[in-house]
């Protein structure tokens, strides 16, 4: 008589199940807001206990496919870049990696996404950009809502390349940012030479020039890492490379 397979551990089949759910929402062309099964009905559709089911949503939470409040359940969430984001601050955290080398890592990639913004954008795109000057230059010298006018701005550029992946990118990059300018005086001290700089990145992306777009992107990106070590403060720029 043949051996009894052996039980698969909870984690395992958990990690199956896991798998199952996400191929089921993305066969059936789930999107974001789209609410799952109840853990109950996922029990029984898998033929598992409820707190496999459990472990299978925190899985797929980690992941970023679902999103798990009380009283709702699962619902499908949309990607945005958070865990991306949580790695990029560990890295700078960790001293693996300086400030310097993330401003390298946007030099390499943003300066291509003002490109294809110039060539991709439309009309409501450049609007939005026009806007988010037009708040920055009101914004004065509250440092709180020129950093969020500046951080918006490259959301903004990377939306109007057209390519979603570079949304990914920027998210979070920002979130890099915005904890390591936590001097208001070193980060406002270079707030006009920021906002001249996005204004001739708008102008390149409104006339069409794609490699007017990469020059004035690329000149902004270019000032802000020569001038890192005044605009961040020693304990966020990480080890010296």
């Amino acid at each position: 008589m043949a051996a009894p397979t052996p039980e698969l551990p909870r984690q395992r089949l958990s990690s199956v199940v896991a798998e199952h759910i996400q191929r089921d929402v993305l066969s059936r062309g789930m999107q974001p807001g789209d609410k799952l099964p109840t853990e109950a009905e996922l029990a029984e559709q898998y033929q598992v206990s409820r707190a496999v089911v459990r472990e299978a949503g925190r899985i797929l939470d980690g992941r970023g496919l679902v999103d798990i409040r009380p009283g709702r359940g699962m619902t499908v969430s949309k990607p945005d870049g958070t865990s991306i984001a949580n790695q990029f601050s560990l890295v700078l955290q960790m001293n693996q990696a300086t400030f310097g080398q993330l401003m390298q890592t946007r030099l390499v990639v943003e300066v291509e996404i003002a490109a294809l913004a110039a060539t991709n954008r439309s009309d409501e795109d450049l609007a939005e950009l026009r806007a988010t000057l037009d708040r920055a230059r009101d914004a004065d010298d509250d440092y709180e809502a020129f950093l969020e006018e500046d951080l918006r701005f490259h959301e903004l550029i990377s939306r109007a390349s057209g390519n979603p992946y570079f949304s990914l990118f920027i998210d979070p990059v920002n979130e890099c940012l915005r904890n390591s300018y936590t001097d208001a005086k070193r980060y406002l001290s270079r707030r006009e030479s920021t906002f001249r700089e996005h204004e001739a990145i708008v102008d390149a992306i409104e006339a069409g020039d794609a490699d007017l777009a990469r020059a004035a992107a690329r000149a902004h990106l270019e000032r802000v890492e020569s001038q890192q070590w005044e605009l961040v403060p020693p304990a966020e720029r990480g080890r010296t490379a």
